[in-house]
């Protein structure tokens, strides 16, 4: 298993890529994450922030996620995050003419739960800013 190290200035801890787009103005973005084991720390390349509990990351996949293919192996890169695991995965489905990104949640005993990268991401990323925005002033 891949992992990017020091991708994300001030992280020295293993960090997994969620996603990659390109913004309105033509500059690419991604989001990461890392673990430390009970929360989910999520960072945009610019600077947003924010660390989010492995429920709310549960409670995300399992709003946005639908049980995975059992023809699809699960490969790709993975963080560990406590007893579950967060993984990026390009799949390429018959219907699509380019492969596509997805996370997947991996549940101990339950089946993985597989969501479009962007989707999840989008949903990690709006936690992030809200909480952030309710946050108190100077904590």
């Amino acid at each position: 298993m891949t992992r990017h190290r020091a991708s994300i200035p001030g992280y020295d801890a293993a960090v997994l890529l969620l996603d990659e787009r390109i913004n309105a103005d033509g500059t690419h973005a991604r989001t990461w994450a890392t673990t430390d084991g009970t929360r989910l720390q999520v960072r945009d390349d610019d600077g947003t922030s924010g660390a989010l509990s492995l429920l709310a990351v549960d409670r995300v996949m399992r709003r946005y996620g639908r049980p995975l293919d059992h023809g699809i192996s699960l490969e790709g890169d993975a963080l560990i995050c406590g007893s579950y695991r967060l993984r990026r995965l390009r799949y390429r489905a018959a219907v699509d003419a380019d492969g596509r990104d997805y996370l997947v949640w991996e549940t101990p005993d339950e089946e993985p739960l597989a969501c479009v990268a962007t989707t999840a991401t989008a949903a990690l990323r709006y936690l992030v800013v809200r909480l952030a925005a309710e946050r108190p002033s100077g904590i």
